[in-house]
């Protein structure tokens, strides 16, 4: 069935002590989602289950992220996590932080 990207949040999120790509990911989607409001489900009479969510995460080692812990932050739809290689590691007072961003797609499918 076709469908069509109706909404888009993006944000970042940082792990500043543990160097945890997963960490970055999760708070960058968090972030996302916060600023996230969806009321268009109820204006178009749309189940929320109908869509499909791309989360696109940009990470030093996108190997490392636990794709699992990622999607079980998204409450509704199908969900694909798609690590990707990017983010920053910033070197902080001895340290390394891990700076993660992350893009979330929401496709609907379309209706004729």
């Amino acid at each position: 069935m076709p469908e069509q990207r109706l909404i888009i949040e993006m944000a970042q999120g940082v792990d500043l002590h543990g160097r945890d790509d997963t960490k970055a990911a999760r708070r960058a989607v968090e972030q996302a989602l916060q600023g996230a409001s969806l009321p268009i489900f109820g204006t178009l009479g749309v189940d929320r289950e109908e869509m499909r969510v791309v989360v696109h995460i940009g990470v030093p080692r996108p190997e490392a992220v636990d794709v699992d812990a990622i999607a079980g932050l998204l409450p509704y739809g199908s969900v694909e996590v798609v690590p990707e290689k990017g983010g920053l590691d910033v070197p902080v007072a001895g340290e390394v932080a891990v700076m993660a961003v992350a893009a979330i797609e929401v496709f609907l499918p379309v209706r004729g």
